[in-house]
C-alpha cells in the first residue's frame, strides 16, 4: 500500500471538523482502480432507472453522504429506507452475467468491480448479501481514479476552510463591530442631552403642581368650612320632593321632565309620593366631617328606601338612594 500525502496548513490541524485530520494521510489500494466520478455516478443513476421501472410501487433512491476519510459513498433506499448500513463506491446493474443490482465496494484491474448484491435480477432484495466480481461498462484507469478522488478531497478539504472561518467570525463577532463615527457619536450625544432635559423639565412640572396642590389644600378646606350649610337648613321633605321630580337627574336622561306640563305632573306626583311615603315615618341621621361638610341620610320606613345628601359650599347635593334589606328596618 502507498500513501498520499497532502499539504494542509498548520491551522487546519485545529479545525473541529473530523475529516480535517483524517485527510492528512489517505492509503491508496496501489494495484487497483477508482471510477471516475461522472462514470460513477452514471452507473448508479442507470441501475435507480431499472429498478423503478421494475419495480415502480417499491418506491427506490439513493442517497449520498461523506465519509471521514473525505470519500463521498451511496446507499440504495428502499420506500426511505436503507437496504444497508453501510454505503458503496457506485450502485451497478450487472448486465453482463446476473441481471443484479450490486453495491461496489472495491475496484480491480481493468474494468472489474467487486460488491455486494443488494437487489436480485427478479426486483427482490438480497436477504444473504453475497459478493461478486461485476464487470463494469467502462474501464478506469489508476490515474483518473486517483485524480478523480483527489479532486473530490480537495474540494472538502476547501469545505472544512471555510467552516473553520466561519466558526472563528462567530465565536468572535465584537471583532467585526465598526467603532461609530464622529458624526454618530454627536447624534448620540444630542439624544442623551434631549433625554436629561426633559427629565427635569418633568421633574420641575411635577414639584411646582405638588406645590400649588399643598398651598390649595388648607385654602380649599378653609371655604369647605365657610360655606358649609348648617344642620338645620336642611328640610327633608322638600329635598325628597326634588329628587322625586327628577331635579338631581343629568339633563339627557330620558326621564327627567323636559316641558312644563312634564314639570308640572312631575311635581304632583312628587308631592303624593312624598307626602304618602311620609305616612310611615322617616329618619334623618347627620355626620359632620370637620366642618368641610355634612353627610344627611333619608331613610323611608315605608318604602324601605334610604336617600343620601351632602351639605357643602353651601348647598345640599344629592348622591344616590338605595333600597334597605327588611331585616335592617325591623
Amino acid at each position: 500500500r502507498s500513501r498520499l500525502f497532502l499539504p494542509v496548513p498548520l491551522w487546519l490541524h485545529a479545525a473541529p471538523l473530523p475529516f480535517a485530520h483524517y485527510c492528512l494521510h489517505l492509503s491508496l489500494p496501489a494495484r487497483s482502480t477508482m471510477a471516475s466520478s461522472s462514470s460513477s455516478k452514471h452507473r448508479t443513476s442507470e441501475s435507480l432507472k431499472h429498478l423503478q421501472s421494475l419495480k415502480p410501487t417499491d418506491g427506490y433512491s439513493t442517497e449520498s453522504y461523506l465519509t471521514s476519510e473525505g470519500l463521498t459513498f451511496i446507499r440504495l433506499k428502499r420506500r426511505g429506507i436503507p437496504l444497508t448500513d453501510t454505503g458503496y463506491h457506485e450502485i451497478v446493474h450487472d448486465t453482463s452475467s446476473t441481471g443484479c443490482i450490486v453495491g461496489i465496494t472495491s475496484y480491480g484491474v481493468g474494468n472489474v468491480g467487486r460488491g455486494v448484491v443488494l437487489v436480485e435480477k427478479n426486483g427482490n432484495v438480497c436477504r444473504d448479501n453475497r459478493e461478486i466480481r461485476v464487470s463494469l461498462p467502462k474501464s478506469c484507469s489508476l490515474g483518473s481514479g486517483g485524480d478523480s478522488m483527489r479532486g473530490e478531497i480537495e474540494r472538502n478539504m476547501e469545505l472544512a476552510r471555510r467552516s473553520l472561518r466561519t466558526n472563528e467570525a462567530s465565536s468572535s463577532p465584537t471583532t467585526n463591530m465598526e467603532p461609530l463615527s464622529d458624526e454618530e457619536n454627536k447624534r448620540l450625544l444630542q439624544y442623551v442631552a434631549m433625554g436629561i432635559i426633559a427629565l427635569c423639565v418633568i421633574r420641575a412640572l411635577v414639584s411646582a403642581l405638588l406645590g400649588l396642590y399643598i398651598l390649595a389644600l388648607p385654602l380649599l378646606y378653609v371655604y369647605a368650612v365657610a360655606t358649609s350649610p348648617s344642620q338645620d337648613s336642611f328640610d327633608a321633605k322638600k329635598e325628597l320632593k326634588r329628587v322625586m321630580r327628577g331635579e338631581s337627574l343629568p339633563e339627557d336622561h330620558p326621564d327627567k321632565p323636559k316641558d312644563w306640563l312634564s314639570q308640572t305632573m312631575a311635581r304632583v306626583a312628587a308631592s303624593v309620593t312624598t307626602e304618602i311615603a311620609g305616612l310611615g315615618g322617616y329618619e334623618v341621621t347627620m355626620q359632620d366631617f370637620l366642618g368641610a361638610f355634612t353627610v344627611t341620610t333619608v331613610s323611608l320606613l315605608a318604602a324601605k328606601q334610604e336617600f343620601y345628601w351632602v351639605g357643602i359650599f353651601g348647598k345640599w347635593r344629592f348622591v344616590t338612594r338605595r333600597e334597605v334589606p327588611s331585616d335592617k328596618t325591623e
